[in-house]
């Protein structure tokens, strides 16, 4: 458990730490719990706990807590807000994409080191792997993904030097933890504008994706995904990428206005 004296000092700074200690598989987490992850006193959780439930950031399940409505319609309009209404320009193509694929098919961004999923789209029926849940408001390493390659291979060198200066996630035996591998990766994304994956992420699972942009700013990026590409790698690369330049184009026309 991390140091009290490491506990933040306002309020704000606090509760927000204490959403976060929500991340993770678990629906559900008690208020000790809840300290343990944010490194707040009990007392302290205990109290934000019963200011976030007021105003519907959390709410009661049993003897423990769960996030609340509120935050849930609050994220939602994440994807309203990125350059162009994002998440409403895209979610078309996405359904388009799954359509004529039967596959899985995603928009994220990147924030930091990982990505961050703000649409999913698919069919109950779609085959999926246990251990590789997505979905929107989830994050994975972008390093481990095609979704994170696509992006990764568009950002400033600071940025870049960021992510390669710590130690790249291993997810499965076959996830990129070469800074070099990873570098020649992302300069072949720029060429062809496609990202793969190949069980990286977990075994079985592969995708593919492209980059997204609005007037040469890669804000994101779309992929197919799931346990296999029936269609082909190369037919699902094409039609992804004809996708993320249908997106990009509707993005920049829309910021014109």
């Amino acid at each position: 458990m991390p140091e009290k004296t490491a506990e933040p000092q306002s309020s704000v700074a606090k509760a927000g730490q204490l959403l976060e200690a929500f991340r993770g598989p678990e629906r559900v987490l008690g208020v000790s719990e809840l300290a343990r992850r944010s490194g707040l006193w009990k007392s302290t959780a205990h109290r934000l706990l019963a200011e976030l439930e007021a105003i519907g950031f959390v709410e009661r399940e049993g003897t423990g807590y769960r996030l609340g409505i509120q935050l849930f319609e609050l994220g939602v309009r994440v994807g309203a807000y990125r350059p162009g209404g994002l998440r409403d320009v895209a979610i078309g193509e996405l359904s388009q994409l799954h359509v004529a694929t039967g596959l899985a098919a995603h928009l994220a961004v990147l924030e930091g080191g990982d990505i961050v999923y703000l649409e999913k789209v698919h069919h109950r029926r779609t085959p999926r792997l246990p251990p590789v849940v997505t979905g929107p408001g989830l994050r994975h390493p972008a390093t481990c993904s095609a979704l994170g390659k696509a992006l990764l291979a568009h950002v400033s060198p600071e940025l870049l030097g960021e992510v390669l200066g710590e130690a790249l996630p291993r997810r499965t035996p076959y996830s990129v933890t070469e800074p070099g591998r990873l570098l020649r990766e992302l300069a072949a994304v720029r060429e062809t504008g496609l990202a793969h994956e190949y069980e990286e992420m977990a075994i079985g699972a592969v995708a593919v994706a492209a980059p997204v942009f609005a007037h040469g700013t890669c804000v994101a990026a779309i992929s197919l995904g799931g346990a296999a590409l029936g269609v082909g790698w190369e037919r699902a690369g094409e039609l992804v990428l004809a996708a993320s330049r249908r997106v990009s184009e509707r993005l920049s026309r829309a910021e014109l206005r």
